[in-house]
């Protein structure tokens, strides 16, 4: 890959390997979604995992990506999931700095546009906002997993879903972590019929091959979370964490059984077995859209009244170029205008 030097010593390049680089962050600093692993994990056979890497003496500004090709150009996205840039320094001058380079530098190297998902637990949107557009999507929730299993129950978990979790054990529910993922077979089964129910779009849908992916990267940083009624698992769900953080991935339940407070006793147990792995936060994430009151964003902050903000960053590298490939991809897909027009990478559809 080539690279450039910059002046006063400081120097970019993109490169398809970034682990060592990475390691040298301090644990609060990075998660999981900014390893090679779980980048490459995410990426469509179209799609190539790079990082982007700023360095100036000690200080490092990392930006994993998926790239893709169009017509003549690069284009990128942050993994499913969340991303953005992460520095190892917290000099916010030099982090805008870096920031504007690695920008110059993409757009020699003909990128046409990025999207970024931002990180809300390390609040990366914030020193992107004086450099390019940053957009605050909606809400999320995380568990403080610091505090002992008494404090969560009685500090974050409200009134009424403890009541829900002790009717779902009462119900004669019960927990338990797969970490072997011996029954992923039977999560696959339920997410599917999950995502199915909820019309949810093909981007979340997996392969088989993802699955078996995640269990090749995670074993032993994550697991299979199941809660059994009898012999049937009615509610699951893949969990993975890193030294600081915690985060809650792919869920399924069985419809069935939706009064019975299974995905609430499934949440309560894993966000003890956070604590237990000394992981400090549990990111559950938000709701299906930005509304305070959607009603998947309500259930999760029955948990915690915790919010972080996460926010999207739209990046335009050659504003002339973007916009006739646009109009380019509109005059020749007029029927996908309307249902695609806010998307950044709409002439990918």
């Amino acid at each position: 890959m080539n690279s450039k030097i910059v002046g006063g010593g400081m120097r970019v390049e993109i490169l398809p390997f970034w682990g060592d680089k990475l390691n040298l962050f301090a644990p609060e600093k990075k998660d999981i979604y900014f390893t090679e692993e779980y980048v490459s994990l995410s990426a469509s056979k179209k799609e190539t995992p790079l990082c982007v890497i700023c360095e100036e003496n000690t200080n490092i500004m990392l930006l994993p990506f998926l790239r893709s090709t169009y017509q003549n150009y690069f284009d990128f996205e942050t993994p499913y999931g969340y991303g953005g840039p992460i520095s190892n320094c917290d000099d916010s001058t030099w982090n805008e700095k870096a920031l504007r380079e690695m920008i110059a530098y993409l757009k020699s190297q003909n990128y046409l546009a990025g999207f970024i998902r931002f990180h809300p637990l390390l609040n990366n949107a914030e020193f992107c906002h004086n450099v390019f557009d940053v957009i605050d999507d909606r809400k999320t929730v995380v568990i403080d997993t610091s505090e002992s299993e008494e404090a969560i129950w009685k500090n974050q978990i409200s009134s009424k879903n403890r009541n829900t979790i002790r009717k779902a054990e009462k119900n004669g529910l019960v927990f338990f972590r797969d970490n072997e993922f011996f029954h992923l077979e039977e999560f696959k089964m339920l997410y599917d019929s999950t995502m199915e129910r909820l019309d949810a779009d093909s981007f979340y849908f997996f392969d088989d091959n993802y699955y078996k992916r995640f269990v090749d990267i995670f074993k032993g940083k994550g697991f299979l979370g199941c809660i059994k009624k009898g012999n049937e698992i009615i509610s699951a769900a893949l969990f993975m964490y890193d030294e600081c953080y915690g985060h809650y991935h792919l869920a399924g339940s069985n419809r069935n059984y939706s009064s019975l407070g299974a995905n609430n006793l499934l949440l309560w147990k894993v966000a003890c077995e956070m604590h237990k792995e000394g992981v400090k936060e549990f990111h559950l994430g938000g709701g299906t859209n930005g509304d305070e009151e959607n009603s998947l964003f309500k259930f999760k902050q029955s948990f915690s009244h915790n919010l972080k903000q996460f926010s999207i960053g739209k990046l335009i590298f050659d504003t002339k170029k973007y916009e006739d490939v646009c109009l380019e991809w509109k005059r020749r897909n007029p029927c996908k205008t309307e249902k695609y027009k806010n998307f950044l990478l709409k002439y990918r559809y």
